[in-house]
Parts: C-alpha cells; structure tokens; sequence
C-alpha cells in the first residue's frame, strides 16, 4: 500500500509540473499577480519536494543555492513576496524542459521516427554506407527539435541500418553532433536562458550562433580522424535488406511537421510580444495536438503525454531542482551590487582584455563543470553577477560567451546530460569519453571564442 501511495504521489508531482508550465504560459501572454504567486508557490512546492529524491551531492548544492539566495535577499531587507517569486524565476526554463519533449513524443505516436529509419535502411542500401557522416547530420538535424532524444534515437537507426562501424566512435560522433544545436537553437534551454537572463531576440544573435555552429561542424570534420578508443572494435553484422514499408506519407508528414513548426516559432517570435523560449513553448503544446487531430493519432498521443507527464517528476527532479533553486539565486544575486564588484575584479583580473575575460568565462564553466556544477547554475550565476556595460562589451556579446562556454563544458563534463548519455549507449564509463574529448574541447574552446572575439572587433558585436 505504501509503495502504491508513493507512485501516486510522484505521479502528482508529475501533473502539477505541467501546471506550474502551463499557468506560465498563460501568465506571459494575460500577465497577473495572481499567477506569477500561484506559479511561484507551486514552483517552491516542487523544489521541496524534489529534495528527498536527490542525491547527497545535488541536495548539497541545492541547498547552497537557497541558502546563498536567502542571505542575499536578507542583507536587501526583502520581503517575503518577493522571495516567493525568486522560486518562479526560472519556469520559463522548465516550461521549455517539459514541453518540448512532447514533439518527438508525437513525432513516435504518429511513425515518423520509424519512417525515417527505414528510409535510412534504404538510402545504405543505395548510396552505400556512411556510418559517421550520416550519422553527425542525422544528430544536428534531429536534435535542433529533439535535443537529447536525438542521441538515443540516432543510436538505434545507426545500429539497426549499419553493417560495419567501431561502436565507440560512432557514439562519440553522436555526441558531437549533438552539441551542435546547443550554439543556436531556440529549441534548447541553454539559447533560452541566455535570450532572458540578457534580455536579447533570438534574431540577435541567432545568425551568430549559426556561424559557430558551422566552424564547430568544420572542427569536427577535421578531428574525427584523432578519434581513437583503446578498444574500440569493427563490428560487423549481415547486410540488412529494407522491409517493404509504405513509408512515403509519413516521411512527408514529418517534413512537413517540422517545417510548419520552425517557420511557426520564427514568424510567431517575429509578430508575438513574448520571448521566443514563450513561442516554442506553446508551439510545443498546440502542433502536435492539431496534427494528432490531422492523422487520427490523437488518442494514441494523449495515452503517451499521459504517461509522460506523470513521470515528469521522477525522471526530471535533478533538474528541476537545479533549474528553481539557481533562478532564486539569480534573482536575489540582481537584487545586491555583488555585480558590479564581480565585473570589477574580472576585468582587472584579465588586463581589461575582453578576449582573455572571454576566455576565462568559458574555462571558468568548464572547470566547474567537471566537480559537478550544472551549466544552469554557472550561467545564471555568471549572467546574473556579471554587467556587460562593466566589460565595454553588448548583452548580445556576453550571451553568445556564455552559449560557447555551456557547449564546451557540457561536451567535458562526466556529468553533463550528453556524456552520461554517451556513456551508456557506449557502455563505458564516463572517463573514457572525456579523455577522448579533451584535445577537441580545447581546441573548439579557443577557436570559437578567437572567432566570437573578432566579430567584437569588427565591430558586429
């Protein structure tokens, strides 16, 4: 009986994650008091909660932030109110984390990730195989609407349409490709973050974004070669002949779902007067429903949301602990001068030289990334404490620093959702991958911040 309560109990916390979300969303386009406490106070219910299904490390850290957030706001003398709506600071981010994965939960209720594999078995069977090319585009295509999804799904087409590849360095391509989208996408709650910690348009530094992208693409090409696991064997299996699937429909359908839903989010960001993170939240919510409605999926789709919404909690409560506990500490950090002094000490600290606080930012992340500091802590932290004006820099300038440096620590870190994910679709311990990834890190490090650093000085940015 007690285990049946304590299901029914995660499965609650489940269901008020996405009512926390959804009255987000309705707040950011009929703003109310009332909503921002609701939301706040169901928000600060969650992160309680969260807490006794934590590690010892995480509710450590947690707990660290609060405290730090709480003496912060006592020394401003601040009122209770106002630190009851430091706990909804950040929804917007878990509105972003808990919808966005309803895409590619229909995207699987209606075939189109089934339709896509086959249509993978039977581009092999023509072209001839291309295990790791196909393989890279596959994950920074599918992951710009995916994000992590994309990594275990790629696995599976890879391993199900290849007959000869090294198991390991394949799973590392994958894991490259991912990173990809985490230095554009609007889809990702990294770009999210950025766009409202610094109060900037995607269109700001999108098209940025996307020319790192490509420089980051560029790398891999070349490094790929360095790739080299100590025991990394050729695995090969029979050649698989493509089942005779009718497959053409759904492949349209899943193009015409995905350009539908990109042209959407731009437009709506274009004519909306709401954060892009708010459109693609919606958006998240609404396209799939109507194209249920379109295929006749509809009942099938809800089953699946149904299931996914009450495990919400249980599968997500790292980070939705992290996510409310560093938006409360960004929030009380604003609130004190401790900006100002931090920006001070960094720029006598690197000369004065926006390259080298660049660059320090992003080792600065790296480094806290690897004793298990979240990207989302580190960014809000900086973001919240750090004045652009301070460094003679632009809001657009320190949030495409701040995407470098959440891309590179989170491609290092044994920690990080990509590596853990990597690891286990490679069955090796997280170590092996970030040996292998050091080298690369370190150099797409500095590249991509000599190359964000020359559009200062050029006068882009």
């Amino acid at each position: 009986m007690a285990v049946t309560h304590f299901h029914l109990f995660t499965r609650v916390l489940g269901v008020l994650c996405y009512v926390t979300s959804i009255l987000y969303l309705i707040d950011s386009f009929f703003p109310s008091s009332i909503l921002k406490v609701t939301y706040s106070t169901f928000s600060a219910i969650l992160l309680i909660c969260a807490l006794f299904f934590l590690t010892t490390m995480n509710r450590v850290i947690v707990l660290l932030l609060l405290a730090t957030g709480t003496v912060c706001l006592m020394i401003e003398k601040s009122d209770f109110t106002l630190a009851l709506l430091g706990f909804g600071e950040n929804v917007n981010l878990l509105t972003l984390f808990l919808l966005i994965p309803l895409i590619g939960t229909f995207m699987s209720t209606a075939g189109y990730l089934s339709a896509l594999k086959e249509k993978v078995l039977e581009r092999q069977k023509k072209a001839g195989q291309h295990p790791y090319r196909l393989s890279f585009i596959l994950t920074a295509t599918m992951s710009v609407l995916l994000n992590f999804g994309s990594m275990a799904i790629v696995k599976r087409i890879a391993d199900e349409s290849f007959t000869s590849y090294r198991n390991q360095a394949l799973t590392l391509t994958i894991m490259r490709g991912f990173a990809t989208s985490m230095l554009w996408s609007p889809y990702f709650v990294n770009v999210g973050l950025v766009l409202v910690l610094f109060d900037v348009a995607w269109f700001d530094i999108g098209g940025y974004g996307l020319i790192l992208a490509c420089i980051y693409i560029v790398f891999c090409m070349i490094m790929f070669k360095k790739i080299s696991f100590e025991d990394d064997p050729l695995i090969e299996k029979v050649d698989q002949t493509p089942k005779d699937h009718s497959n053409q429909s759904s492949i349209c359908g899943f193009v015409t779902f995905c350009a539908i839903l990109i042209i959407l989010s731009f437009l709506l960001d274009f004519l909306l007067h709401v954060r892009m993170l708010t459109v693609v939240s919606l958006l998240a919510i609404v396209l799939p429903i109507c194209f249920a409605l379109i295929t006749n999926n509809l009942k099938t789709f809800i089953q699946d949301v149904s299931e996914q919404v009450q495990t919400a909690f249980i599968k997500l409560k790292n980070e939705l602990a992290v996510f409310i506990s560093a938006g409360f500490l960004g929030m009380a950090m604003s609130h004190t001068d401790i900006g100002n002094f931090l920006s001070k000490v960094l720029f006598q600290a690197s000369f004065g030289s926006v390259f080298f606080i660049s660059l320090f930012l992003v080792i600065l992340a790296t480094l806290l990334a690897q004793i298990g500091i979240h990207p989302v802590i580190i960014v809000i932290g900086i973001g919240s404490a750090l004045s652009p004006d301070q460094f003679g820099v632009s809001p657009e300038y320190l949030a495409l620093v701040l995407l470098i440096a959440w891309t590179v620590s989170t491609q290092l870190s044994p920690f990080s959702g990509q590596v853990l994910m990597a690891a286990k679709l490679m069955d090796k311990p997280t170590s092996v991958i970030v040996k292998q990834n050091l080298l690369f890190v370190s150099m797409i490090g500095l590249t991509l911040t000599a190359v964000l650093y020359s559009f200062y000085v050029f006068g882009w940015l």
